[in-house]
């Protein structure tokens, strides 16, 4: 930190985009060739942004992106025929398009489709470009109804002044007292009056009337947006496309863009907005893929991974010689939110294009670990048959256990990443005047899993400050989260694949080993279940001693045979710690495989034949150790392999109640124990506080300094439905004492539900407003209150956010309370929480409710009943099964194709004003952990006029008007 009278030397530039606690920077700076070169990451987001600086070129000088894929369809447009007459056709819109005569089309066919701008654009550029032209429309508007009125005033003013004249003669008449002049004008008054004011009065309420509809048309404004026409030809050697951006018609001076995997090809969709676009064909020229980015996200992303910066090296990415793969799984129509279209056609392409890392900076809380069609697709066929080192991030749930996201946290194949801040983030990007110690960032999730894995496998920089869209009108933002520890990690397993590449020539290299080589060599950071940060010389160095090492190959699948199935031992609830606990668990080795194998068909084929034999010459002869007391495991175990078991005792009786305990069972090589475990089998207890008559426990005083973690375990008693955490601030300084900011973050499990349903997680501020002026001690109270569920531990997790100063003690006090149905008349909507709702079955004609209090007596209760939702039974009233397109849409297993079910319901409202919410049970609120490859919902009304898409998680839809047929 810099005196107050004298600056910096210089900017902590080194500080913008981490590298050095990692160990890349070092390393590149010592192998120069190992920065990424020969490497192909993949980027599985929201889509990079052509025109992003740093994103152009790598430090080879090669294209920096190979292609840009949109995986959703959400840019697709369709085509139809149409005949061209000297050199103009019919668009899709019903414009006609003039073509540019210099265009090369030897087979004279023409395609034309058309396409909205608003579904190509992320949210943020469709309201600025919505924004304008809504200001363009109104601005009209209000010089037509200008013009009108002023028009109006004309006519008025007209009238007037004939009447002016006519009022003249007429006192001319009187004092002349010529009797036939008096007559004259009598008569022309009377004349001029009516003639003209009939005109005039229907001239009038003419105007009044379009004054009227242009109000009106102001008032009803709905933008739609600009309906793009889209024109595509074969030029004879591959497809083109032009789209006419700005609604003109006029081609005759538009370049036709080819697939930009071929040519290179970026064109402007919105020039104000610096907004790009590429393209892609489909299905022999019948489909348009219009490439855009649906958010910011992946070229911030793409930034921390792979930048490069010619003029500005301080300034790149980690792997700044890698080469990207930019999949876009964010989907424009549901607010880039992914989905399972996306996120296969993503893993197919990361086999055609042959990438060897990816990664994954998105994620959602799953209701079952480490299952699902599409994560056992990664982890058998991308990773263990194609060799893809993937890499996703572990989620920004935290700081609670068990907070871990689907994919990265939670799933096999992957290596979870939580994200870490250091020194040099906290001076570059932070601008704090005073630095607290390394940390985890208060955020970030952490394990482990509901079935007892890890959950976070490593730790690295989860912030930077580094390349942005150019529509964002930033070269570089600042953008943390484990959204960016994930890219920061994948760049180091370029790094590493680039060195092996280049190092040791055609030697397989496994995922597995690199993903052994990283975690085996992180820092210690003092971590849950000792994660640590990626240090990348010591895992090259580690990747180079055990080159020859068969055993580095493989990945350990184990698994803990209770009822779960479970890849750890998790001991959370009281029923659970009770007594001394015995376990089977099973270890398997689990081999890589090649696609020439697979494709062998002779069974006695070369591939397949060095396969099996690695199986057979491998062994392991392993000495068990147990990090703690209360676990005990035999001192060896033999693994061939097919596997071996071995038992294990947990005795948690005598651990402290209320806290946290950990342990591992870390098998060591007794050939070489030097290298470190070969495998981790975590253990985690959570002996809950048991809570009294009082349905109250006091947690005590806890103290806390910057960046300090708290936990508290409580056993919810059986019937209890609400808890309130109390917080009191009870420094005895407080005025000396730094305003702080802490997260409250308290959480229950229930099986095969997504951890949000018993979760609350609030920002609560200790010391900015209580402490009153005057000096001496002074008390804060907050209170918080969350849904629970009896019978199942409540971790109240109390945290000092990571950036925050000073000293605190805070007083916790948990008290519960609960109102449940004691009869069988009605039950609560979803397993949830009473203020959900009662369900009600519709055939019972009269419904008796009683309820009781079990936790506690409660006194001013004031029921009341209100019928707020019926639920009702929808049976499809059309089914169709068909094949999906053979180009995009393919088995990566076994390369058929993938068929879709399409189901048709109809549905009419008998109110206005009526709130749908629909709901398919077998598949929705699921993504990562479902069956199927995809679940998707889309709504039109009874004249087939779209209204909605929705995914997964399906949300109430508001229709308006009684009647309508959906």
């Amino acid at each position: 930190m810099a005196n107050k009278t004298t600056p910096r030397q210089e900017f902590p530039t080194h500080g913008l985009m981490p590298r050095g606690e990692t160990q890349a920077a070092e390393f590149v700076r010592k192998y120069p060739q190992y920065d990424g070169r020969g490497v192909v990451a993949a980027v599985l987001d929201t889509g990079i942004d052509p025109g992003a600086k740093g994103l152009q070129v790598t430090s080879e000088g090669k294209r920096k992106v190979v292609d840009y894929i949109d995986c959703t369809g959400s840019g697709d447009v369709e085509l139809s025929d149409v005949c061209a007459e000297e050199l103009t056709l019919k668009g899709a819109s019903g414009r006609t398009l003039r073509l540019n005569a210099e265009w090369k089309n030897p087979t004279g066919e023409w395609r034309v489709g058309a396409k909205r701008l608003s579904r190509l654009l992320p949210g943020e550029v469709w309201m600025s470009v919505s924004a304008e032209r809504s200001q363009r429309f109104r601005k009209n508007a209000q010089q037509l109804t200008d013009a009108v009125l002023a028009k109006k005033g004309a006519v008025q003013d007209k009238d007037q002044g004939k009447l002016s004249e006519v009022s003249k003669v007429s006192k001319v008449s009187e004092v002349s007292k010529v009797s036939e002049v008096s007559k004259v004008s009598e008569i022309s008054a009377k004349s001029i009056k009516t003639k003209d004011s009939d005109t005039s009065k229907n001239l009038t309420e003419e105007l009044d009337a379009q004054v009227d509809v242009l109000k009106t048309l102001n008032g009803a404004y709905a933008d739609l947006g600009p309906l793009l026409d889209c024109v595509v030809f074969h030029d004879g050697e591959q497809w083109r496309a032009a789209i006419d951006v700005d609604e003109s018609g006029d081609l005759s001076a538009a370049a036709a863009l080819g697939a930009y995997k071929h040519t290179s090809d970026v064109g402007e969709l919105c020039k104000r907005q610096l907004f790009y676009y590429t393209l892609n064909f489909y299905d022999e020229g019948r489909t348009l893929s219009i490439v855009t980015c649906a958010g910011s996200h992946s070229t911030h992303v793409a930034g921390i991974l792979a930048a490069h910066h010619p003029e500005e090296p301080q300034n790149d990415g980690v792997a700044p010689g890698a080469q990207l793969l930019s999949l876009m799984i964010g989907d424009h129509r549901v607010g880039s939110m992914e989905t399972g279209v996306g996120l296969t056609r993503a893993v197919n392409a990361i086999v055609e294009y042959g990438a060897d890392v990816a990664n994954m900076s998105y994620g959602e809380p799953s209701s079952s670990p480490n299952v699902g069609q599409w994560v056992q697709t990664v982890a058998q066929e991308v990773v263990r048959r194609h060799g893809c080192v993937f890499v996703s991030s572990a989620g920004n749930e935290g700081p609670a256990l068990s907070s871990t996201g689907s994919p990265g946290g939670t799933s096999d194949g992957f290596i979870g990443v939580g994200a870490h801040v250091g020194y040099d983030q906290m001076l570059a990007e932070y601008a704090m005047y005073e630095t607290v110690g390394d940390t985890v960032f208060t955020w970030s999730s952490r394990g482990p899993t509901p079935d007892g894995d890890r959950g976070v496998d490593v730790y690295a920089p989860g912030s930077a400050i580094t390349s942005f869209p150019a529509y964002c009108k930033e070269r570089l933002c600042l953008r943390n989260g484990t959204s960016m520890s994930s890219p920061n990690l994948c760049g180091v397993a370029a790094l590493l694949v680039s060195a092996w590449k280049q190092e040791m020539g055609g030697a397989s290299l496994s995922p597995y080993r690199v993903k052994n080589a990283i975690v085996s060599t992180a820092k210690p950071i003092g971590e849950l279940h000792g994660a640590g940060m990626v240090q990348t010389d010591s895992a090259w160095q580690f990747l180079k001693r055990y080159a020859a090492r068969a055993a580095e190959q493989v990945s350990w699948r184990t698994h803990v045979d209770d009822s779960r199935r479970a890849r750890g031992i998790y001991l959370r609830n009281a029923e659970e710690s009770a007594h001394a606990r015995f376990f089977n668990v099973s270890v398997v080795p689990v081999f890589p495989t090649s696609e020439k194998a697979r494709l062998e068909h002779d069974s006695d084929g070369e591939n397949g034949r060095l396969e099996s034999q690695t199986q057979f010459d491998f062994e392991q002869r392993l000495l068990l150790v147990a990090t703690e007391s209360w676990v005990s495991v035999p001192d060896a175990l033999y693994v061939a392999s097919q596997g071996n078991k071995f038992a294990a005792r947990v005795d948690a009786t005598k651990l402290q109640a209320g806290r946290l305990h950990t342990a591992s069972i870390d098998a060591y090589d007794s050939t070489d124990v030097d290298r470190g475990p070969v495998f981790s089998i975590p253990v985690t207890v959570t002996k809950p506080l048991h809570v009294d008559a009082s349905a109250c426990v006091d947690l005590g005083t806890l103290q806390f300094r910057p960046t300090e973690i708290v936990r508290r375990f409580v056993a919810v008693p059986p019937g209890a439905t609400r808890a309130h955490i109390v917080l009191r601030a009870s420094n005895a300084a407080a005025l000396e004492s730094s305003p702080a900011l802490f997260y409250l973050h308290c959480m229950q499990l229930e099986p095969a539900t997504r951890f949000r349903k018993f979760f609350m997680r609030e920002r609560v501020s200790i010391g900015h407003k209580s402490y009153g002026a005057g000096g001496g001690s002074a008390e804060q109270k907050e209170t918080k209150t969350m849904d629970v569920i009896g019978g199942a531990t409540l971790e109240v997790c109390l945290a000092q956010f990571w950036n925050q100063l000073g000293a605190h003690d805070i007083d916790v006090r948990v008290e519960f309370n609960g109102i449940v149905p004691a009869n069988g008349g009605g039950a609560l909507a979803e397993g949830g929480p009473l203020r959900a709702g009662i369900t009600v079955h519709g055939s019972n004609a009269v419904a008796r409710l009683d309820f009781i209090a079990p936790v506690r007596p409660e006194y001013d209760v004031s029921p009341s009943i209100v019928l707020t939702k019926a639920r009702k039974t929808l049976r499809p009233h059309e089914a169709v099964i068909s094949p999906l397109g053979a180009e995009r849409d393919t088995h990566l297993a076994t390369g058929s194709a993938l068929y879709k079910l399409e189901l048709d319901y109809r549905l009419e409202t008998t109110r206005e004003e009526t709130q749908l919410c629909l709901h398919m049970p077998a598949v929705d609120t699921q993504i990562y952990e479902n069956w199927a490859d995809n679940f998707a919902l889309a709504i039109f009304d009874a004249n087939k006029r779209y209204l909605i898409s929705q995914i997964s998680y399906t949300s109430p839809l508001l229709i308006k008007q009684c009647g309508e047929s959906l």
